[in-house]
């Protein structure tokens, strides 16, 4: 009997969005699965039929990556570009008589055949008063009424295997965790190359970094806290730049850097594309990363690989992730953060061992490896 040839059907509307965890995810999943099992036929929904046109921006930005015009359409209007997605999708999937549904991003639309769903993590369910209340509104109303519409479930980490376990109360024999990887972007560089850029683009070239959404459960005021508390003298040479796109925050940036009295000191980015951010990630002093829960955590494995030390948390998946290659430290505690980053900046040897750790960490994880994982996953569900 000739063995099956999955026809996956992968709701990849992040990407219509910032391409922030969950949208990385699923561009580097659907350029891989193709090469690593060419019998596999992964029909990602939005990106065959809903095409956009990119723009540039400050720092090689894309426009489009960091926001598309479905966040600026009143609510009436994308709640019916929704509707118009879903029919297509389901309209898709009986029309190429799909196998097998991939819902990457928690949450899966009803259909006719397996489900398998990836849960990233369970910040919403954990610690809703960190996000917004639509979404802890749609999590209330649809997130366990879901579970039982999945097959199979996939995590990015043992860490929200477990919160699946603990919270969604699933069987552990129906959670296959798998993890991210580094994208290609990031890897050493000359500190020429960087400098060049760095200065063309009227950056400083000696600095600390902070990459991702600005929402309060990556802690960006504890870092700033943190920054705040290192000598004057030390943040006038060396400042902070924070680069992501705006998410939720209780407090703007712009106050929480003036309630801190670092508005000389701090510069916020905004969204970066992957050639800005791998620039800034190799030239950097350190990452400073000390955020309250991670599903997985993407930017200190970039940083690792990039070759820049990390000083992360020592909760949820981070020590999965990162293993001895970064400072760990408790993220609610603003003197270990800072005097951890007092460390990196005063101590070479411990930066030369902390890049050399970093860099053999991130060669254990690879989207070739993710995406094989998912292909096996995809040939054993698939129906007949």
């Amino acid at each position: 009997m000739p063995a099956k040839r999955p026809r996956v059907i992968l709701n990849d509307r992040a990407l219509f969005g910032p391409r922030t965890g969950v949208g990385h995810y699923i561009a580097e999943l659907t350029a891989a699965i193709g090469q690593v099992d060419p019998e596999i036929n992964l029909l990602a929904v939005y990106q065959t039929y809903f095409p956009r046109r990119r723009s540039k921006g400050p720092f090689g930005l894309s426009r489009a990556s960091a926001g598309g015009p479905c966040r600026r359409w009143p609510w009436w209007l994308r709640r019916m570009a929704q509707g118009t997605y879903k029919q297509v999708f389901k309209a898709t999937a009986r029309l190429k008589k799909c196998t097998l549904y991939h819902e990457p991003n928690h949450i899966p639309m009803p259909w006719h055949g397996p489900t398998i769903t990836t849960i990233h993590d369970l910040s919403v369910i954990r610690h809703p008063e960190w996000h917004p209340d639509d979404r802890v509104r749609w999590y209330e109303q649809d997130f366990n009424p879901s579970l039982s519409l999945s097959e199979h479930f996939i995590t990015v980490s043992q860490f929200s295997k477990q919160e699946m376990v603990e919270l969604g109360g699933i069987d552990p024999q129906r959670i296959t965790p798998i993890a991210l990887a580094p994208r290609a972007a990031f890897y050493p560089r000359p500190q020429e190359e960087i400098n060049q850029w760095l200065i063309g683009n009227q950056l400083p070239t000696e600095y600390l970094i902070y990459v991702g959404t600005i929402e309060p459960r990556k802690n960006v005021e504890g870092t700033l806290a943190a920054y705040a508390q290192l000598p004057s003298t030390t943040r006038k040479h060396i400042p902070m730049l924070i680069a992501g796109a705006v998410g939720w925050q209780r407090e703007s940036m712009k106050s929480l850097i003036e309630k801190h009295r670092l508005t000389q000191q701090v510069r916020v980015l905004g969204y970066l594309n992957d050639e800005a951010l791998a620039s800034l990630y190799a030239g950097a002093r350190a990452l400073v990363w000390p955020t309250l829960y991670e599903g997985f955590g993407l930017p200190p494995l970039e940083c690792m690989a990039s070759g820049t030390p990390v000083i992360t948390s020592n909760l949820s998946s981070i020590p999965e992730v990162t293993g001895d290659a970064a400072i760990l430290i408790d993220p609610a505690d603003t003197v270990q953060i800072s005097d951890a980053i007092q460390k990196v900046l005063e101590d070479k040897q411990l930066v030369q061992s902390l890049t050399d750790k970093g860099l053999e960490r991130s060669k254990m994880f690879s989207w070739a490896r993710c995406a094989a994982e998912h292909a096996t996953l995809y040939r054993r569900f698939s129906a007949d």
